[in-house]
């Protein structure tokens, strides 16, 4: 015969209470206004993969996040958050639940798929463009539908969970570790592009070294950045075609094409959806 056992009530961890004192205070924020904002939970293309194991979203398939206000508008219509550049950030951070959760460490893909579910749930998925045709080349106005968009996980195992990155070898032989970049990477990519523009004022614009340069951790084993920068300069067009591609298939992403019917020449083809000022700003 089994012995009856009492239950014991265990103390709760620290990452129980702290999770539960921020779902309270949101709850707290609710029961103060008397209006309760609608939440969903909003798929992770990373899985939580790319998250050490002190990130709240380590291991975790999806965020909570809340729809939009009019107070949220109120970021989207700010002059000095749209001069700087910050308001799409802003707006993210706002609309995330957990506020331990920073917009800056969230790879792009997972920003992305926050960024969509907010247009579509705020204003439906209905986007509409000014595009040129690819093939007769006229101006034409396009609506694209957002809730057909499709969703790449991230399939790949990084080698270590508290530094996630990824080797491949390339066509050279030559095998490089890497990482997907996050959101703060991402800017700052975009403000070294800027700052060296302005000061050369060279019409040549180093996008894909620049970002090789962040990506790349190390070469066959060599993790100093003097051994990368110089890799990056010369690495051969075979190799980056081949570091692209493995990019493209495996990053974890909203995938943002779908099919066009050119409503002049109807010319049928699978495009990349332009990201114009109606995503977030629709007339």
């Amino acid at each position: 015969m089994a012995k009856a056992s009492v239950a014991v009530e265990e103390e709760p961890t620290e990452e129980v209470k702290e999770k539960g004192s921020r779902k309270d205070a949101s709850e707290r924020e609710d029961a103060k206004t008397g209006f309760t904002v609608p939440r969903d939970m909003v798929l992770l293309p990373s899985m939580g993969k790319l998250y050490g194991k002190n990130h709240p979203l380590h291991k975790q398939e999806f965020v909570e996040v809340r729809h939009l206000t009019a107070a949220d508008e109120d970021i989207l219509t700010s002059r000095s958050l749209l001069r700087s550049g910050k308001a799409l950030d802003h707006l993210l951070q706002n609309c995330i639940v957990d506020k331990s959760v920073s917009i800056d460490d969230l790879v792009s893909g997972d920003k992305n798929s926050i960024m969509t579910f907010l247009r579509i749930s705020g204003y439906g998925s209905d986007y509409e463009v000014k595009m040129e045709c690819p093939s007769c080349e006229d101006e034409v106005q396009y609506t694209f539908d957002l809730s057909r968009l499709s969703v790449r996980t991230l399939d790949l195992i990084p080698e270590d969970i508290e530094k996630p990155l990824f080797t491949i070898k390339l066509p050279s032989g030559n095998e490089i570790s890497f990482k997907f970049l996050t959101s703060a990477e991402e800017n700052e990519i975009s403000e070294i592009l800027e700052v060296t523009k302005r000061k050369t004022n060279s019409p040549l614009e180093r996008n894909i070294t620049t970002r090789y340069s962040k990506q790349i951790q190390s070469v066959n084993g060599d993790s100093s950045q003097e051994t990368i920068n110089s890799f990056v300069k010369s690495m051969s067009v075979a190799d980056s075609r081949a570091f692209r591609k493995f990019m493209s298939d495996n990053e974890p992403d909203v995938i943002m094409k779908q099919p066009y019917t050119c409503p002049m020449c109807d010319h049928k083809e699978e495009v990349d959806i332009p990201i114009g000022v109606g995503f977030f700003w629709p007339e």
